[in-house]
């Protein structure tokens, strides 16, 4: 009897953990079977054209300066101009007082003929332009060839870009290019020129832009943006619809299939701008839906769903 009811006990126990069993199978089946859609934003392949800049660092200079000096030894009696002020070619500049002068005011008491003599001694501008530089004030003292001022002439001023000498073959004389100045001012020039020699060190070649306008000041750093490539009527989409692999050797596209789900498009990105990018690539065409945002890590075939804007 005994025997008889244990054996009835395992019986039910047994049948209990079968039903358990088959329970949890159920409810992981049911769970598979509705397993929540990623929700993602989609845009269309578009046709357009690319253009790919090059950018390059520039600092705006003066071709033309030169150096007013002194032509005597002594003190600076007069000078009346300042830095910015305009001066043309044969004005004078500052007098300039020797020693032997000075001695002579004493002489000229006794003898006033030697008055001529005392009278200070002109120095003139050999160049029209704006002074940059001003190296003296008055009653300083200057040698004989001391360089007292710069003038700058300010239609000289031009760009300089270091470029590398792989991107020789791009660059051309006559050539436009966009300038970007600090605050974000645009404007278009011409590369006017080149020099004759290479950076040793950096493998790069100075080449000049002249500028439409001569009111910047020197040394100002610039960005210079030079076409590189173009494609006309392309196959574009966004930058950030585009994925790949931390080696940047594969890239992809999710292509949305039946509004539902997305399928994974190997794609070869080419030419791009700051918003946009070219591609090509087997399985896709003009006007087909892809996965805008929200595809990152997604695996192929994923269940989507399209949030609308």
């Amino acid at each position: 009897m005994v025997n008889l009811k244990l054996t009835i006990a395992k019986t039910l126990m047994s049948g209990f953990f079968l039903l358990s069993m088959a329970a949890c199978k159920k409810d992981v089946a049911v769970g598979n079977n509705h397993k929540a859609a990623v929700e993602v934003t989609t845009t269309l392949i578009a046709e357009g054209d690319v253009q790919q800049f090059l950018s390059f660092n520039g600092v705006t200079v003066y071709q033309r300066k030169e150096n007013i000096r002194s032509n005597v030894t002594g003190y600076i009696s007069r000078m009346n101009f300042k830095i910015g002020d305009k001066i043309g070619t044969g004005q004078s500049f500052a007098t300039v007082r020797t020693k032997e002068q000075d001695a002579l005011k004493a002489a000229v008491k006794i003898d006033s003929s030697l008055r001529k003599f005392i009278n200070p001694i002109g120095i003139r501008s050999n160049a029209s332009g704006v002074i940059s530089v001003l190296s003296i004030t008055d009653n300083d003292y200057v040698a004989e060839g001391d360089i007292l001022a710069t003038v700058v002439q300010p239609n000289s001023l031009v760009i300089q870009v270091n470029v590398p000498f792989e991107y020789n073959n791009v660059l051309q004389i006559g050539s436009d290019c966009e300038i970007i100045l600090q605050n974000g001012e645009k404007m278009t020039a011409k590369i006017t020129g080149s020099l004759p020699s290479i950076d040793a060190l950096a493998q790069s070649q100075v080449y000049l832009i002249a500028l439409p306008q001569g009111n910047l000041p020197e040394n100002l750093n610039v960005q210079v943006r030079i076409l590189y490539k173009e494609a006309k009527n392309t196959m574009t989409i966004p930058k950030k619809a585009l994925q790949t692999n931390e080696l940047l050797t594969e890239y992809w596209i999710f292509k949305v299939e039946k509004d539902s789900i997305a399928v994974k498009q190997n794609v070869t990105p080419l030419l791009e701008n700051d918003s946009i990018i070219q591609i090509s690539g087997s399985g896709i065409k003009l006007n087909d839906r892809i996965v805008l945002e929200g595809g990152y890590q997604m695996q192929d075939s994923t269940i989507i769903s399209i949030r609308r804007k």
